[in-house]
């Protein structure tokens, strides 16, 4: 690449690549480290090579591919997993509201998966029913009844895009909700039981890997008695959905985040 670069005519490029690449060398230095940092960042180089080449740079999906991979779950993806049929106009808000890429870099760097969300507004109960055998109460389960009624009046929105991280909150576990609330950055807030839940159970669905296996993470969702309400645990039992008290300190519970 440096012979290429070395050896290009300034007519090889536009001037916005010339300007482009000047300044990623200038962010580096100039100096050989850069072919490695370009080696351990897939994204960035290729974003490179193609400036080098007078390529178009990756846009859209295939960005968000390119840099999240299987972290990176479509309207496709869930459609086909779960049998949906997005309307044209929900098709087109997915792609006008696809993640710059800054934001699709900081998803990678921080254990964020970023998925859609399905066709119509999606309580607990309704996230189950797309597939019960993901959970461990199949049917039943003490937040079916009626004086729990976060699980039927939070909801997953439709047709967005859901940032939610993979595993609990760096360094959460064993604290209480308020400790673990301090941990959170200004463009992070802690994600319902039903966001949560699909999130999860969406990653399975498409990719076949258990998430929060062995662990859990409390939720924004409050249960009749004021206790947050906790998911995880998920194996091939199921996605577990608990509660505890906020002041609670378990070495096991975590907290989740989802970006804003």
């Amino acid at each position: 690449m440096t012979n290429r670069v070395a050896h290009s005519k300034t007519s090889d490029f536009s001037l916005g690549q010339n300007n482009e690449f000047i300044a990623e060398f200038g962010r580096q230095g100039g100096n050989p480290d850069l072919l490695q940092a370009l080696i351990e960042n897939k994204a960035r180089m290729v974003r490179v090579v193609a400036i080098a080449r007078g390529d178009e740079t990756p846009k859209g999906y295939a960005l968000a591919t390119l840099i999240l991979g299987d972290d990176f779950i479509s309207h496709e993806d869930v459609a086909n997993a779960y049998g949906f049929h997005y309307s044209d106009e929900q098709v087109e808000a997915f792609t006008d509201t696809l993640p710059d890429e800054k934001t699709l870099q900081w998803l990678r760097s921080n254990g964020y998966m970023l998925v859609a969300t399905p066709t119509t507004d999606t309580n607990l109960l309704q996230v189950r029913d797309l597939d019960n055998q993901l959970f461990y109460s199949k049917s039943e389960g003490w937040y079916t009844e009626s004086q729990h009624t976060f699980s039927r009046e939070d909801v997953v929105k439709a047709g967005q895009w859901l940032m939610v991280r993979k595993e609990p909150y760096p360094n959460s576990c064993s604290k209480n909700w308020g400790e673990q609330q301090k941990l959170l950055t200004e463009v992070e807030y802690v994600p319902n039981a039903p966001e949560v839940a699909y999130a999860v159970t969406a990653y399975y669905k498409v990719r076949g890997v258990y998430l929060l296996k062995g662990v859990y993470v409390r939720t924004s969702s409050v249960d009749a008695v004021g206790g947050h309400v906790d998911v995880g645990g998920f194996d091939e039992d199921g996605l577990r959905v608990g509660s505890c008290w906020r002041g609670c300190r378990f070495g096991c519970f975590g907290v989740s985040s989802a970006r804003k």
